[in-house]
């Protein structure tokens, strides 16, 4: 599962570890949608390590906190 690709998550920046629905489908994001709705993440995360939404360090699993400072990140 390494080939995993998500625009929303920057290699070297945030954990190798981290997951969310996204990166399973092969469909590209509706162009449009952002005339119809209002622009957030509604992504469901997770750690590959843990298989949860907590990181092994019992913190969340969000792009936000899951980058190189964070003791248990992977960035490599």
């Amino acid at each position: 599962m390494d080939d995993l690709h998500s625009e929303k998550l920057t290699l070297g920046v945030h954990c190798n570890k981290i997951r969310h629905k996204g990166m399973y489908t092969g469909e590209f994001p509706n162009p449009g949608e952002g005339r119809f709705f209002d622009a957030y993440d509604n992504g469901a995360y997770w750690c590959a390590e843990t298989a949860v939404g907590f990181g092994p360090d019992g913190q969340p699993v969000r792009p936000d906190i899951c980058q190189g400072g964070r003791a248990c990140c992977s960035v490599k």
